[in-house]
């Protein structure tokens, strides 16, 4: 008599192992890298704003954020911080998406009215690094911006660095 395999022992083998190529497949796509969106974003936080609380500007490039930092009410927004219903700095937050990177610029009340202070979010050999420091004029920080978005951060953190009157804490409110 002869013997005959039973075709039913390869099926269930057969979809053992195409499930296993999708699976494999699927978790290929997954784990690939995804490149990063070259893109920098922006958004304004008000002096009454919750901490966490932005509008979201969206998609920005150099010469709007520009015209978006000589437009901001800078003097208004500091004035209104003596208020009781203060709980942020007045702000204008950039990210840039590419490297992760955090740029932000905030007002303070000084002598001449208010005074500008940037924030900068950067990594140093894959160690992130935060700079808070204050002191500068329209022009710097128009400078400083020039910098960030042609993505020179060793010459920005120098320029931060020599342009400033000195570095602060971070404020909480």
């Amino acid at each position: 008599m002869k013997q005959t395999i039973h075709s039913n022992y390869s099926v269930p083998y057969m979809r053992i192992f195409v499930y296993t190529l999708l699976l494999i497949a699927t978790l290929l796509s997954c784990v690939a890298k995804h490149k990063p969106v070259d893109k920098i974003t922006y958004n304004f936080q008000f002096y009454n704003y919750e901490n966490h609380q932005v509008d979201n500007k969206g998609v920005t490039d150099i010469e709007n954020i520009i015209r978006e930092f000589r437009n901001f009410p800078w003097e208004d927004q500091v004035e209104k911080m003596n208020l009781p219903d203060v709980k942020s700095n007045p702000t204008i937050g950039i990210k840039d998406h590419i490297n992760d990177y955090d740029f932000g610029i905030t007002a303070y009340p000084d002598n001449q009215g208010f005074g500008y202070m940037i924030y900068y979010s950067f990594k140093v050999k894959g160690v992130w690094n935060d700079s808070f420091r204050e002191g500068y004029t329209v022009e710097s920080v128009e400078e400083a911006l020039k910098l960030f978005f042609e993505r020179r951060h060793d010459e920005l953190l120098k320029f931060l660095l020599e342009n400033s009157k000195k570095e602060v804490g971070i404020p909480i409110f």
